[in-house]
């Protein structure tokens, strides 16, 4: 049961913003009160994650907005949504740019880029070769077009394998 002693008592003065002193002490007391009825500190978090949850979207985008918090995607998150989507790279600047405004980080290019050579590594050739596409009116053009192809199959199968070892995933 919460004890309600005066000394868990906090005066907040009604019509006026909080110090950050008061703020302070309500935020602990809060966290005292969570531990208490969760039992242990671990599961208190959990309280909080409902009571998050229990905001709606609105209120819980605020709450980021006010709180200064912003939200990182991960290198290699970005490297997943690009290919995902089929995005160039003048294209996922446009996203990047645009997600920062709206308090996402989506990284630099250069960690993307980076990254993207670290996975290909050396096992992967893109080359400019003619091909055959149709036209609408049925006849038939024949230009350059991108194409890869990994030289040593046996090379790209195992660096797969070391760098699922190194990220420690499990195969697909």
């Amino acid at each position: 049961m919460l004890d309600a002693s005066k000394e868990n008592c906090i005066h907040i003065p009604t019509g006026g913003t909080l110090s950050k002193r008061t703020r302070k002490r309500c935020v602990l007391e809060l966290q005292r009160t969570r531990n208490i009825l969760s039992g242990s500190s671990d599961d208190s978090g959990i309280l909080f994650e409902d009571e998050v949850r229990a905001l709606s979207a609105d209120q819980r985008q605020q709450l980021l907005h006010s709180a200064g918090i912003k939200l990182n995607i991960e290198p290699t998150q970005g490297l997943a949504i690009k290919s995902m989507i089929g995005l160039p790279w003048y294209r996922l600047r446009t996203l990047s740019r645009w997600l920062k405004h709206s308090g996402i980080s989506f990284g630099s290019e250069r960690k993307h880029r980076a990254l993207c050579r670290e996975l290909i590594g050396d096992n992967l050739e893109v080359e400019l070769a003619p091909f055959s596409f149709k036209l609408a009116d049925g006849g038939e053009e024949i230009r350059g077009a991108a194409h890869a192809y990994t030289p040593s199959l046996t090379a790209k199968i195992t660096q797969l394998l070391e760098q699922n070892e190194m990220y420690d995933k499990p195969i697909r």
